[in-house]
């Protein structure tokens, strides 16, 4: 009855499949008829596809979140330690013998798991699994308030075969 009254959401447009024919493209473009009148967000990773999707005059406002710069991974990681400056130096001397760790900075999510493992645990993770499991109970033992906070092993035992699907 108010169509624009409606939001609707496409997040990771980039993974799904797209052609001419199909409901999202004919969607994205303004060719459905019922849905003209919606209000969209689109939220994709660049590539070549969204690419052609974004040319459309159907769009009104085009942003682009581009992460951190290295200047402001430093700024981000010495505000994380304002109050414990030593920290803040140890953890940038230690990514700095990581670049794959430092690449995961970029991301203000990532960043902050980062710095939220570091904080806990004192040494970067040595793999990107390690480094969500340690952000997982950082934030469990940050919750709940108790230092040494551990997951049952037998829930762990059953949450890491998904992992694989998040690293």
């Amino acid at each position: 009855q108010h169509p624009e009254r409606v939001v609707v959401v496409l997040d990771s447009l980039d993974e799904a499949n797209i052609n001419k024919d199909s409901l999202v493209w004919r969607f994205v473009r303004g060719k459905c008829e019922d849905l003209a009148k919606v209000n969209m967000i689109v939220l994709s990773r660049p590539c070549e596809k969204v690419s052609l999707l974004a040319m459309s005059s159907v769009f009104q406002r085009r942003l682009e979140v581009v992460g951190f710069t290295e200047e402001k991974i430093n700024e981000y990681v010495d505000a994380f330690f304002a109050n414990d400056p030593s920290k803040s130096g140890s953890l940038r001397v230690a990514l700095s013998s990581r670049p794959d760790v430092r690449s995961l900075m970029h991301s203000p999510l990532l960043a902050t798991m980062v710095c939220r493992t570091y904080k806990v645990d004192g040494q970067l993770a040595s793999t990107q699994t390690q480094l969500y499991e340690s952000a997982v109970l950082a934030m469990l033992q940050q919750s709940t308030g108790k230092a040494g906070y551990a997951v049952p092993p037998s829930i762990l035992g059953e949450l890491r075969p998904l992992s694989v699907h998040f690293a």
